[in-house]
């Protein structure tokens, strides 16, 4: 699924510069939205799922189940909140 988002939208880094536009990291399945350039959380991996900042839960969960085969739905996908575990394996209290 990773790969399929990454060819599909380009990679992010966490903590990497980048443009206006709603991110999704696919491990943890939050999503934050750039109104201005930027840069994204540290940790973990982002794609760039819309080039506005404005796009909705529902039309991104719509999208992924187009591209992926997948059934999200708008309460699948939650804001960004400082903080967070990154979804990077062996980053969390239980990662090995």
């Amino acid at each position: 699924m990773t790969d399929m988002l990454e060819l599909t939208y380009g990679r992010f880094r966490g903590g990497q510069a980048a443009p206006v536009g709603t991110y999704l990291n696919p491990h943890t399945l939050d999503i934050i939205q750039l109104t201005t350039d930027g840069t994204l959380p540290g940790g973990g991996i982002f794609v760039r799922v819309d080039p506005s900042a404005t796009q909705e839960y529902k039309t991104i969960a719509e999208t992924l189940n187009t591209i992926l085969g997948t059934a999200y739905n708008a309460g699948s996908f939650h804001n960004y909140a400082l903080g967070e575990a990154s979804g990077n394996r062996a980053q969390a209290s239980n990662g090995a």
